[in-house]
Parts: C-alpha cells; structure tokens; sequence
C-alpha cells in the first residue's frame, strides 16, 4: 500500500438541500457533482480533493445527533474568514488562535459537524 494523499471527506447530513446550500453560499465552494438525492460534492480550492455530503438516514431523529468527523480547509488570513463568516451569522465554534505550526479557528454547518479554518505558518496547504 503507497498512500499518496486524500481523495474526499466526507460528511453525514440530514437535510442534503440546507447543508449543500450552506457550503455553497456560506463557504463559497464549487458543487462539482450532485450524485442523485443522497450525495453532493465540491471542489476545495485547486486541489484534486472534494468534500462528499452524504445524507445520514438516521440524521433528524430523536437521540440521533448528526457528527461524523472534521475537515480543516486552508485560508489565507484565518481572522478575516472568522469575521467574514461571523457577518453571515455561522456559527464559530472555535475562536481564531495560534498553535506552533497553525492558525486556526472553528465554524459548525448546519448539523454542527466542525470545520477548521486553518493556516500553516509555513505557508503550504493540502
């Protein structure tokens, strides 16, 4: 096995309409696929990668929160995609701060799965 990088996230959601449209408006991601009623994809930047949506059968029911990981998409000022966000009025779940080799923040979409704004000190992503 030779890992060469990541093909997809993907996310479990209850409503594909609402959560497609919060990436697409809110985030400003391409829709690159929308595969029949339960799967939607989108480009994330210039990289070959996608974020995959997947509607969670279980997602809306009682005792049955929607969360199925986290994905940290790189920006270029992680203050200014806060704020910018914020105005839209998304969720921050996790206020901007500096680790040894990052900035990061953290927004929650509309099932409250996290997203990271993250920027590496060293200037790569991907």
């Amino acid at each position: 096995m030779n890992p060469r990088g990541i093909d997809f996230f993907v996310y479990s959601v209850s409503d594909i309409d609402k959560s497609a449209n919060f990436y697409r408006h809110a985030l400003g991601l391409t829709l690159t696929s929308w595969e029949g009623p339960g799967w939607v994809e989108f480009a994330v930047g210039e990289t070959p990668t996608v974020l995959a949506l997947r509607l969670d059968p279980e997602g809306g029911k009682a005792n049955a929160p929607v969360q199925s990981g986290a994905i940290a998409i790189a920006v270029d000022d992680v203050g200014q995609a806060v704020d910018e966000l914020r105005q839209q009025g998304v969720e921050i779940a996790l206020e901007p701060g500096e680790q040894a080799s990052c900035h990061a923040a953290g927004i929650s979409d509309p099932d409250g799965n996290l997203i990271l704004l993250h920027r590496r000190k060293d200037g790569t992503s991907g």
